[in-house]
């Protein structure tokens, strides 16, 4: 995963911005899928926390969204006592969170965000993790006889699981 400052500047940028042209933004971040902190403009909390949050969060949206064949998970807002959470997806390898206050108007925030969040998806395509890179393969070591299966041992915990019932 490659992460450069001028990636994170030109993202905190575009957080930035999110804040100044919607009312009622307290503040946002941007994270990798996998919970770690990119960029945020968050001054009253721990970012690294809230990224973490959002990403359990994110993971879970995503899953809703599949096992309910709602298509690609694109946003989940959600509303406290005390304000709103809205986590969009930012292309595969990037997670923006923005905190509102009560008085936000979600509908601003989800007309300004839409090219906010292509942008911020832009700069993170070089989030994704890819395959090492052409490191050679070891050969394949020879295979080695089976062993005789264990018979199971109750003091020990020994023997092998018992084999999966095939479907009905």
């Amino acid at each position: 995963m490659r992460r450069t400052p001028a990636t994170a500047d030109r993202i905190g940028e575009e957080l930035r911005l999110i804040r100044k042209n919607v009312p009622g933004v307290r503040g946002s971040i941007t994270a990798t899928s996998d919970g770690l902190l990119v960029a945020h403009d968050v001054h009253d909390l721990e970012p690294t926390q809230i990224a973490a949050l959002v990403a359990a969060m994110h993971a879970v949206a995503v899953r809703a969204t599949l096992s309910t064949q709602c298509g690609q998970f694109r946003e989940v807002i959600t509303r406290g006592s005390e304000g709103y959470l809205a986590v969009y997806a930012a292309g595969s390898a990037a997670i923006v969170a923005v905190l509102g206050a009560t008085d936000m108007n979600v509908a601003m925030l989800n007309f300004q965000a839409r090219t906010m969040i292509e942008r911020v998806a832009e700069h993170s395509a070089n989030f994704a993790r890819r395959p090492a890179e052409a490191a050679p393969a070891a050969p394949a070591a020879p295979a080695a006889p089976a062993a005789p299966a264990a018979s199971p041992d109750p003091a020990d915990g020994g023997g092998q699981l018992p084999s999966r019932r095939p479907p009905r």
